[in-house]
């Protein structure tokens, strides 16, 4: 998107004897069991014998190690993460732009947030995930139902990030309540919608946050709804609706087969916001970048900048070489 836009307001078996017992009681042998201590000191000489207890058959205690190879696996993944983070804000330290990442390991679970990664940046285009998300969890719920002219407007918001296509949703779906419908829906802990209810692109949103919103749509929703956001994001065009160059972070050449991604771009005042996110190839790992770069430095610095940080997170993940 290019900045702010203009649109309508919306509002988890042998004896024992009693001498024997009594014995016993003598010593002090005894337990916690509640009266059976008492009774045995009470027990008397002429008492009837008593049948010695049955020993209970021992029953195997599970081995309640972690499976080595499990633990491995997970120290490994969580090594990557932490690694591909570090990579990003090492860039973030020697530039003056602002950047947050996440990234996630779906399949183990291991998650790791960089400095500014629980940072709230501008959402620019990237919110019309959340919009999304929320209108089709309308209609797993039987809430509402698309039109054919609905579908087009989320397959174009999603792969040609339509500023027009997304207008039309956020109109008539909800606005704001979009927002906070996928902040609830996926537990997310650092977004927010618009102060400005017309202003979706100012939309509050975390790189943290985004990688757990891509877990929810791959894990939670209904088959249907996800793969109409997968494989719109699979299939975004390196050229915007507005004409921007999109092919950046992970949509830079050459592009990885399969990788799903939502980038988003935003001027605003003096700064300029750029942000590359989604799945890499197999759905295992999940990526936000975010960037807040001075306007007059120019949208190239930005891709190239991005693009860099990118690079590096996903070779820490792959164990590639950063280009």
């Amino acid at each position: 998107m290019n900045g702010r836009r203009t649109l309508r307001r919306l509002t988890a078996s042998a004896a024992v004897t009693a001498v024997a017992l009594a014995a016993l009681a003598l010593v002090g042998f005894g337990g916690d069991w509640g009266g059976g201590q008492a009774s045995a000191a009470a027990a008397t000489a002429d008492a009837p014998a008593a049948a010695p207890p049955s020993t209970p058959a021992t029953t195997p205690v599970a081995d309640a190690t972690p499976d080595t190879a499990t633990q491995k696996a997970s120290a490994a993944s969580a090594a990557a993460v932490t690694a591909a983070v570090r990579a990003v804000d090492a860039v973030d330290a020697a530039s003056p732009s602002d950047l947050g990442v996440a990234v996630l390991d779906r399949d183990t679970g291991q998650q790791a947030v960089g400095a500014r990664g629980s940072e709230q940046f501008y959402s620019a285009s990237v919110v019309k995930l959340y919009t999304v998300v929320a209108i089709l969890h309308r209609v797993e719920t039987g809430e509402v139902t698309l039109s054919a002219a609905d579908t087009t407007d989320i397959q174009r918001a999603l792969s040609l990030s339509d500023d027009q296509a997304m207008d039309a949703l956020w109109e008539k779906f909800g606005g704001p309540a979009t927002v906070s419908q996928a902040i609830a829906l996926a537990g997310l802990t650092d977004s927010a919608p618009p102060t400005d209810p017309s202003q979706w692109g100012e939309a509050l949103i975390s790189a943290r946050d985004v990688v757990t919103l891509y877990d929810y749509v791959l894990t939670s929703m209904a088959p249907s709804s996800r793969d109409m956001i997968m494989n719109a994001l699979t299939s975004a065009q390196d050229t915007g609706a507005d004409g921007f160059d999109q092919a950046f972070g992970l949509l830079a050449p050459p592009r990885a087969r399969g990788v799903a991604a939502k980038q988003g771009w935003m001027w605003i005042g003096t700064q300029f916001y750029l942000h590359t996110t989604g799945v890499l190839p197999g759905d295992r790992y999940v990526i936000a970048i975010f960037s807040k770069n001075a306007a007059s430095s120019g949208s190239a610095a930005a891709r190239t900048l991005v693009t860099r940080a990118t690079a590096a997170a996903t070779a820490a993940l792959t164990g590639s070489a950063a280009p």
